[in-house]
């Protein structure tokens, strides 16, 4: 059991600075530095590559505060519509990744057509595990992710005095795998335009899945936390990439 750590915070005379929050910008950083060298060392832009990721990063904080207030509290919504205009405060991460596939979308269909543009796809697909360990140790940090009540060793004692699973760290934990995994992978053969894509899809999606059962206080509709019906659409959605991956492949 891991006694409950307050999140650490820094003044800086006014302003408070959460860990939460340096934790998050550490990870993207780390992911525009990935992306712009590895864009140099397979022959895309990277002015190109860092605007599409700061496209994805900026309507993905929107939409992920949007998505927070409409999935997991409607009724606060439709009380007072004006929460989805409070974007500094709570966010889910699959309304990020819905607002990042958006841009995804746009840019594939009007900025770079065709492989060329899933080859920039699949660099920002490639560092996000990387980032994405940090943002869940934010999480991790702030406990915003209670499960229920367990005596998992890696548990932690929530503000309820209630030894609980912390999913950000569970999660956290998760995710490293599979940043090994992409490392391994990014150094090997040339991968089909979108394989990164798809994979990075196809491997989340179970694990978000099956840590959203653990889940304490998510709301829930018939039986199904809006976490786990998104997984259950990006699992689709990923099959369906790198099925076109592979018969691109295939044909070139």
């Amino acid at each position: 059991m891991i006694p409950y750590l307050s999140q650490p915070q820094f003044h800086l005379g006014p302003i408070t600075i959460h860990a939460f929050g340096v934790l998050v910008a550490t990870g993207i950083l780390l992911a525009f530095r990935i992306i712009r060298m590895r864009a140099a060392a397979t022959g895309l832009d990277p002015v190109l590559a860092e605007r599409l990721a700061m496209r994805m990063v900026i309507i993905g904080f929107i939409s992920a505060h949007v998505f927070d207030q409409i999935a997991y509290y409607p009724r606060e919504v439709l009380a007072n519509p004006l929460r989805l205009l409070y974007i500094w405060q709570s966010i889910s991460s699959f309304g990020g990744i819905l607002g990042g596939t958006l841009v995804a979308v746009w840019f594939v269909k009007r900025q770079v057509r065709g492989a060329q543009g899933w080859r920039y796809l699949d660099l920002l697909a490639y560092a996000f595990p990387f980032a994405w360990v940090f943002g869940r140790a934010g999480c991790a940090f702030a406990f915003d992710h209670p499960g229920y009540e367990t005596k998992f060793f890696l548990a932690e004692v929530y503000t309820d005095h209630v030894v609980r699973h912390n999913l950000g760290l569970d999660e956290m934990l998760l995710t490293v795998p599979l940043v090994l995994l992409f490392w391994r992978l990014g150094r090997g053969k040339p991968r089909a335009p979108g394989f990164f894509v798809g994979l990075i899809a196809v491997v989340y999606a179970p694990i978000r899945f099956l840590l959203d059962t653990l889940r304490w206080d998510d709301a829930r509709y018939f039986g199904f936390t809006p976490g786990q019906y998104s997984s259950i659409a990006l699992l689709v959605l990923g099959v369906v990439v790198l099925y076109w991956a592979s018969k691109r492949a295939t044909t070139e």
